[in-house]
């Protein structure tokens, strides 16, 4: 079964996700911070980590937690998520190793595409690197 990590400082958005997710079966974490994220990707392992950049009273933003996690060399996919698009974010998390840049709000289609390969789910607009 696919696994996903979302970590998002924004209760109500993280419910949201978590809700598309669950609702396909999905094994599901929701971590506000990056403390509690990098717990859940050390000990769980997701396929995929949904991380968003900008994360208000954690050690680490999205990108600290993306470069944390590279260091322990996890087969996790880890997509960056941000509420705008911004070209030099994208560029940044390209740049960090991120597998993919995604623009909130994630709209949740039907389970056949994009991050797919390792959640049987679609993501409209899903920027994979």
């Amino acid at each position: 079964m696919a696994s996903v990590l979302i970590v998002d400082d924004e209760k109500d958005t993280a419910e949201a996700i978590q809700m598309g997710f669950d609702m396909a079966g999905v094994t599901c974490w929701v971590a506000k911070d990056s403390i509690q994220a990098l717990k859940i990707l050390q000990e769980n392992q997701p396929d995929v980590a949904l991380v968003d950049v900008k994360l208000d009273g954690s050690p680490l933003d999205g990108f600290g937690i993306l470069q944390e996690a590279k260091k322990l060399t996890l087969k996790t996919k880890i997509f960056i998520v941000t509420g705008y698009h911004d070209e030099e974010k994208e560029a940044k998390a390209k740049t960090l190793g991120a597998d993919g840049y995604l623009t909130k709000p994630l709209p949740m289609a039907s389970p056949t595409s994009a991050v797919q390969k390792q959640t049987s789910f679609v993501f409209n607009g899903l920027r994979e690197f």
